[in-house]
């Protein structure tokens, strides 16, 4: 099995309602996955591509978390 990396941006829930925004208008073309952090008040934005991750990151300064998740074949 291969392993793939996934960065989790812990963010603010109007940050996160702006990145899901701009992803439904197609400005960030991969998969997305939202859901809500053990931390009451945040948001946790899921992206598998590091380019975007470091656009949300610039634009928000929210907080980064870097996962390695098994990849079924």
């Amino acid at each position: 099995m291969n392993k793939k990396k996934v960065y989790q941006l812990g963010m603010e829930p109007q940050y996160a309602a702006h990145v899901i925004l701009l992803w439904n208008e197609g400005e960030y073309p991969c998969d997305i996955r939202i859901r809500r952090a053990k931390t009451a008040g945040l948001i946790v934005v899921e992206v598998e591509e590091l380019e975007l991750a470091n656009k949300i990151v610039n634009a928000t300064r929210c907080k980064v978390a870097i996962k390695e998740v098994e990849q079924h074949k």
